[in-house]
């Protein structure tokens, strides 16, 4: 909405030469809709050409009434939405789009006159879309006695208000009142700050129950308890708000609306249809019980509520045509926060992890991109090297000082050795994924480094406030001069001691942007905490709120202040030492904003936490292969969606080494892999399989059936192995398809005959404990069907080793076999496999 007035009042002359009252009704189909027009009266004006006369940007063209389609594929009637070839409106107005077109006409002329007049009450009945139809009325009002700022949505007007009034009529006229003359364009920008900063201010579910219950959309199911109000939406969509929660949760259908919130969201929880959830949900809610896929969303801010309300609904403001998107959001929001990929060695389970991963992290990128792997791996490892997803595999040695935290030697500036706690992968990523919310405006980096600083000593004072203030720290010393200078021959800086030197060091080269300052407020206590946004620089002359010496600045965003928080909880039961800066290495950002946060300290801004908290993905492969029970520890229970962090049931624990609080976030996604050739899944902890879901990966010989070699199919061959290994042994054991890929670029002898003598058979051996008469039958060697068997009964005559007597009791027990090496290059000994003749 920012716009000059001389640029404003100019737009609003050419959209009135445009489209003039006195012909508004004559306007054809064509001209109000023509799909890539920008001449067009919806599309090219009222949303793009006059956007910053107030916007109606988002959702889709419904909100017009009709609209001409770009995409003119076939689509069936839906919901009361109605499509021919070149056109889609709502059936409420019309058989056809010409009848609809004319029935919206007729209300946007009601409209236009009605603005021009002054009538606002006629417009609130106009059976158009809020948005669309309050847009076209500021358009038509009369500009020399305005009644109706370009502010076109009930929500934004009753937040700027505060009043209960449902008609955006009467709102429009409370907001007026304060007028006096002004222009309308710059009043309505004024009124629209005012709106943003209560729209951007943290939500809390007291808020959230008087917003629902003024709201014309929303009607209360029945008196709330002290847990739980549940309303029903005028689409017949239940809602339910959570009232004994800090933060504001709600629990919603699931469905694809979600897809189209895009302010931020603190949290987003999936409930797949038999996970349990609060009884109040069914007294309530009844749609939300059990029984019901749901999602739980923590809300930060009224703006995204009314964004959420908006998709919830589905009104003229967010609609979809449908199968007309790539994008299926409750695929998304339906994913497994835990789950295991099983399967027999050489299925593609590893392989399978990439597509699960971006499942989870860029459904969308997976879905137009499902069949291209260059693509699908390359996008793969962009997120990985963004860190939101980490790899890691299991074995016998693994343990949870690796997987959670542990102690580890390291030697401190005094050269002394010490024990330090450091954090293992699985922590690491919950830091992470409970951190990424910041906002990227913030400015914090990845994995920042923590520095202890302090202002002019201890304790408030004017130069501390300054720099609070001012968004900046200092330090003394200045007579150094610049520290980017060659300091060799400065004589005040020789003349410091090596700590203070050390000071000085760390300021202007070590701390980088993106890095946390954390300011004292005494020896053991912390007072405000920031961010490091700029190098650092030499101020000649400092201010006079500022210590004379005070000339070596950095600016920093102070994102909480005034904390006064003991640091014992965080470095280890210490207190701050007395030199000015230097490194606080014994926690993690993402442990300094849980203790933040687990203090009930607030930001000083309202936005720094309101980011975006995007799922971070933990991909464990073998996790069968370590010991469950040692690596996971006591976070076997946290990973259980409902004891996640914001979940109804969380759970908080102290963690053994640091003594630090730790709960596992809610976007924090383990994806394990288990090759069920070493344990099934009957052998599993069930503490682990109580925990997981499990997808199946078995061997897919339709990959194969198109490779042939010499006329020989690789796909009937892995068939025949596999029902015969399942016979000898069990389906755990069978044979994967991922070894027989190769052949499908290189269909020859040579690679098949590299496969089965390299992996195939090695790992019968394991599977047969060597028992050759076993692994014979697997690959028909013991029939030969006048070919040369891969595996053959070993001929040297026993009476020639033992003499006969001997020879005579050991041959019915002679196990001796012989792999014959000529027969993995002659392909009929494949066909033979089959129990093929030649």
């Amino acid at each position: 909405m920012t716009i000059s007035k001389t640029e404003g009042e100019s737009t609003w002359d050419d959209f009135l030469k445009r489209w003039p009252l006195e012909t508004l009704s004559q306007i054809t189909l064509q001209e109000y809709t023509q799909a890539g027009n920008p001449d067009c009266f919806t599309y090219g004006w009222i949303e793009k050409t006059t956007d910053k006369l107030g916007s109606i940007w988002g959702g889709s063209a419904f909100k017009f009434g009709v609209y001409s389609r770009e995409n003119q594929s076939e689509k069936k009637d839906f919901e009361g939405r109605s499509y021919s070839e070149k056109y889609a409106w709502y059936s409420k107005y019309g058989a056809t789009a010409e009848e609809a077109f004319k029935n919206v006409l007729n209300e946007i002329v009601k409209v236009a006159n009605a603005a021009r007049n002054g009538d606002l009450a006629i417009i609130d009945d106009a059976k158009l879309g809020e948005a669309v139809k309050w847009k076209i009325a500021f358009l038509y009002q009369n500009r020399n006695a305005p009644s109706i700022l370009p502010i076109f949505k009930s929500d934004w007007l009753r937040a700027a208000t505060g009043s209960n009034e449902k008609r955006v009529s009467a709102l429009q006229q409370q907001i007026m009142k304060n007028f006096s003359g002004k222009d309308v364009l710059e009043y309505g920008h004024e009124v629209w700050e005012t709106i943003q900063k209560k729209l951007s201010t943290e939500l809390t579910p007291a808020d959230t129950e008087q917003f629902f219950n003024q709201s014309d959309r929303f009607t209360q199911i029945k008196l709330s308890t002290l847990k739980i109000a549940g309303y029903e939406s005028t689409n017949g969509r239940q809602i339910a708000l959570a009232l004994d929660n800090k933060n504001t949760t709600l629990y919603l259908e699931a469905g694809d609306w979600l897809s189209f919130i895009k302010e931020p969201l603190k949290e987003v929880v999936p409930y797949a249809a038999d996970k349990s959830r609060s009884s109040n949900l069914a007294a309530n809610a009844p749609k939300l019980a059990l029984g019901n896929a749901i999602v739980k969303i923590v809300v930060p801010t009224m703006a995204t509520l009314i964004e959420i309300c908006d998709a919830y609904i589905n009104d003229d403001s967010i609609i979809t045509e449908p199968n007309n998107t790539t994008f299926i959001p409750e695929a998304i929001t339906m994913q497994p926060l835990n789950q295991i990929l099983y399967g027999p060695p050489g299925t593609g389970k590893t392989y399978a992890t990439i597509d699960e991963a971006l499942r989870i992290l860029d459904p969308t990128f997976l879905q137009e991109n499902g069949k291209d792997r260059s693509k699908l791996k390359a996008k793969f490892d962009e997120l990985s090297t963004a860190g939101l997803v980490r790899f890691v595999t299991f074995h016998q040695s693994f343990s949870y000082e690796d997987f959670v935290e542990g102690l580890r030697a390291a030697t401190n500036d005094d050269k002394q050795l010490e024990y330090k706690v450091e954090p293992g992968v699985f922590k690491r990523l919950c830091d992470d994924a409970r951190t990424q919310g910041i906002q990227p405006g913030i400015g914090i980096r990845n994995n920042p480094r923590i520095w202890k600083i302090s202002i002019n000593g201890t304790g408030p004072s004017p130069t501390l406030t300054y720099c609070l203030d001012h968004g900046e720290a200092r330090i003394g010393w200045g007579k150094t001069g610049d520290l980017l200078q060659p300091l060799e021959g400065n004589a005040f800086y020789e003349s410091l001691g090596s700590g203070d030197r050390g000071t000085l060091r760390y300021y202007a080269e070590e701390i980088v942007p993106g890095d946390i300052l954390l300011c004292i407020h005494s020896a053991e206590m912390i007072s405000a905490v920031g961010v490091v946004t700029g190098d650092y620089r030499f101020d000649e002359k400092p201010p006079s709120a500022v210590i004379g010496d005070y000339n070596h600045v950095r600016s920093v965003n102070w994102i909480y202040r005034d904390l006064k928080l003991p640091i014992f909880p965080l470095n280890d039961d210490k207190q701050f030492v007395a030199k000015t800066v230097y490194l606080m290495d014994r926690f993690t950002w993402g442990d300094l904003l849980a203790y933040l946060e687990q203090s009930g300290a607030k930001p000083t801004k309202t936005n720094v936490a309101s980011g975006e908290r995007k799922p971070h993905v933990l991909i464990i492969d073998e996790i069968n292969r370590g010991n469950i029970s040692r690596i996971f520890g006591e976070l076997i229970t946290l990973i259980e969606p409902s004891k996640r962090a914001g979940a109804d049931e969380a759970l908080e624990l102290t963690l053994p080494y640091s003594k630090r609080p730790f709960s596992v976030p809610s976007n924090v996604y383990l994806i394990g892999t288990m090759n069920t050739a070493d344990r099934s899944l009957t052998g599993l902890d069930i503490a682990l399989r109580r925990r997981f879901t499990f997808k199946e990966m078995a061997p897919n010989p339709e990959l194969l059936d198109e490779v042939n070699i010499d006329g020989v199919n690789i796909g009937a061959i892995l068939r025949k192995m596999n029902e015969r290994i399942e016979v000898l042994l069990d389906r755990d054991h069978c044979l994967g398809h991922a070894y027989f890929i190769p052949l499908k670029k290189n269909s020859n002898i040579s690679e098949l005959k590299f496969i089965f003598r390299q992996q195939i058979l090695p790992l019968l051996q394991e599977y047969f404990f060597e028992d050759w008469e076993r692994i014979a039958w697997v690959l028909n060697s013991q029939t030969n069907l006048g070919t040369e068997a891969f595996l053959q009964k070993a001929s040297t005559d026993l009476t020639s080793l033992f003499g006969p007597e001997i020879a005579n009791n050991l041959q019915n027990s002679d196990r001796r076999w012989r792999i014959n090496e000529d027969a993995f290059g002659n392909i009929e000994c494949y066909r033979n496999i089959l129990g093929i003749s030649v």
